[in-house]
């Protein structure tokens, strides 16, 4: 009940930031409480099941990853607006599990989240001068309160780029796009397309399929990983909200991924410009990703040394957020090294961090210390988790 209540919610604030030619929603559809075990198999009704269309698919022709097959997943019954995947079908098939992947059970307490919605919308979605459209608040949001989620309407892998030719990789963007439940949510997000409606026609005069819904990805898509794979995912409401140097908010994701949350750095004003900075998670996560290469080769001083730097950096810039990973790191590559004490203190850090995040459950739902299992549970935090849930540093 509380995810059904939750899709409805969202679900009315997508319909009043789309475009009026949107379409018809089958609201009936939307409520059954049964729609996802009801499309969980395949049937004569729904043959493609759990997806809601027949796949559609390109194959790479580059010698690399040759005979590789990316294809549009689709799942309409997935959040308010669907959700499309571009994946290799082994990577869909293990992204099954991620569908039901709730923001209020992530992020809000029950209480929290009516509060939130019910109470009145802390955010409104309007034209800012010189950056088209951005966010700002309509009441006081206070320090770190979670006041916006959201779930992804598109996740490619990463790979797709390299794999695919550029005007197979936009065909694709294009039908994840068109098989949403609604497209103009996405394409609105251009303001050349804003108000428009030209679905399932070239995105403008002379321009290549796929260009419009090419480019809004690249634009507003955020760094994410999905059933291990590393992507770009596109959130219709959160993507609204623009990028400055000294952001007043910072994102949180799900473990799964699919979903996501924007919390407050500080108390932010009604009428104040709601902001993110997406340099800074750029800049910490290439220093991240030289990190594993570090420990991957086994150079653990040289690791711990840059992970040090990375957090001194970040503690410099004030992006708190971006310190657990960097906390995390540091916990696995000392008890690598045999330094049980530090990897302790560096793990209480990275959970006491997490907790106040709303990273580790809501609630009583908090998961309780220990460095083993913290390191165990941190796959879903992005790369460092990957690198130690596969164990390249344990043997």
């Amino acid at each position: 009940m509380r995810c059904l209540t939750l899709a409805i919610i969202v679900l009315q604030l997508a319909l009043q930031h789309a475009s009026a030619t949107v379409g018809v929603l089958d609201i009936d559809d939307l409520l059954r409480s049964d729609l996802q075990q009801h499309l969980s198999t395949p049937s004569e009704d729904h043959p493609y099941a759990p997806w809601s269309h027949k796949p559609y698919c390109m194959t790479s022709s580059y010698l690399p990853t040759l005979g590789q097959k990316y294809c549009v997943y689709i799942s309409n019954t997935t959040g308010p607006h669907g959700l499309s995947l571009i994946f290799p079908p082994r990577s869909a098939h293990l992204a099954l599990e991620y569908l039901d992947d709730n923001p209020l059970d992530n992020f809000l307490t029950q209480k929290d989240a009516e509060r939130l919605y019910f109470g009145g919308q802390p955010w409104k979605i309007v034209d800012i001068p010189g950056k088209a459209k951005g966010v700002v608040a309509t009441r006081k949001i206070k320090m770190y309160e979670t006041f916006m989620v959201d779930q992804a309407a598109v996740v490619v892998d990463m790979g797709a780029e390299k794999a695919l030719s550029e005007a197979e990789n936009k065909k694709l963007m294009k039908r994840a796009v068109d098989q949403l439940l609604v497209p103009a949510m996405i394409r609105d997000m251009s303001s050349a397309h804003s108000g428009k409606s030209h679905e399932g026609e070239n995105d403008g005069d002379g321009e290549e399929e796929g260009s419009l819904e090419e480019a809004i990805m690249k634009t507003n898509a955020y760094g994410s990983t999905v059933a291990e794979v590393s992507s770009r995912a596109l959130y219709p409401l959160i993507s609204r909200i623009n990028h400055a140097c000294n952001p007043n908010s910072f994102v949180l994701f799900s473990r799964a991924g699919v979903s996501m949350a924007i919390k407050a750095y500080r108390d932010i004003e009604a009428g104040e410009e709601i902001t993110v900075s997406y340099l800074r998670r750029t800049m910490i996560a290439q220093a991240e990703e030289k990190i594993m290469e570090l420990a991957k080769a086994y150079k653990l001083d040289e690791a711990i040394v840059l992970a040090e730097e990375s957090v001194e950096l970040i503690k410099e810039e004030g992006v708190w957020s971006m310190l657990t990973d960097e906390y995390a790191m540091l916990a696995m590559l000392w008890l690598e090294k045999g330094d049980k004490e530090k990897a302790e203190a560096y793990g209480e850090k990275t959970h006491r961090l997490l907790s106040d995040l709303g990273f580790l459950g809501i609630g009583e739902d908090r998961e309780a210390w220990k460095l083993e299992t913290l390191l165990k549970n941190i796959g879903g935090l992005g790369g460092i988790g990957q690198l130690w849930k596969k164990g390249p540093l344990r043997g």
